[in-house]
């Protein structure tokens, strides 16, 4: 392809790895955005919204939590994590829980399959969701930590969906403890990926 509208042959190989970085530089550079798009044979397998000191001082005791869309209706699998990669940081995996639960104020449930023609997306509101939780290591000023997330789409689920088209949206939290002289801008709280 063109620079400007670039495309990747592969041929004998199972995975394709695309590893896309995007920054902001300078004072006008709000809102940035990347859009992604592959053909229908190929299959999202891996997350990875990596954490950076971009400040002037060392920092230590953050916290990394996301929420990971994995079961629908009837406890049914559409999304599983296979497996967690942490450079600088410890996480731990927990399991959606047996029982509905309490998201805010209202009971979370999962859409069935069929609903899926009338619902955009699927998140925490209608899913149950795995919870991955990572304390990050010692962050002196540039030092990063990175955490990939390998998740396996299980198509029975969407098989006997009706659907046009769904996104699957996780939620990541940055947190620092409550003692902290540390003050995360509003923007850094929470993410959508």
């Amino acid at each position: 392809g063109r620079r400007q509208s670039p495309h990747v042959l592969r041929k004998g190989r199972r995975k394709v790895m695309v590893d896309v970085v995007l920054e902001n530089k300078k004072e006008n550079a709000y809102n940035a955005s990347l859009l992604l798009r592959f053909s229908s044979n190929l299959h999202f397998s891996s997350l990875a919204l990596q954490v950076q000191n971009l400040g002037c001082y060392p920092v230590r005791n953050l916290t990394l939590r996301m929420a990971l869309p994995a079961l629908g209706y009837h406890r049914a699998t559409f999304l599983s994590v296979t497996r967690v990669l942490a450079d600088n940081a410890t996480c731990t995996l927990r399991t959606p829980p047996e029982e509905p639960r309490q998201r805010g104020t209202a009971t979370v449930v999962p859409v069935h399959p069929e609903d899926l023609l009338h619902v955009d997306k699927l998140d925490c509101d209608n899913a149950w969701c795995q919870e991955l939780s990572c304390r990050l290591g010692w962050l002196d000023r540039g030092g990063e930590a990175s955490i990939h997330v390998l998740r396996t789409i299980h198509n029975d689920f969407f098989r006997g969906a009706k659907f046009r088209s769904v996104r699957v949206v996780s939620t990541v939290w940055l947190g620092v403890p409550g003692s902290s002289v540390l003050v995360l801008e509003e923007g850094a709280h929470r993410r959508e990926v």
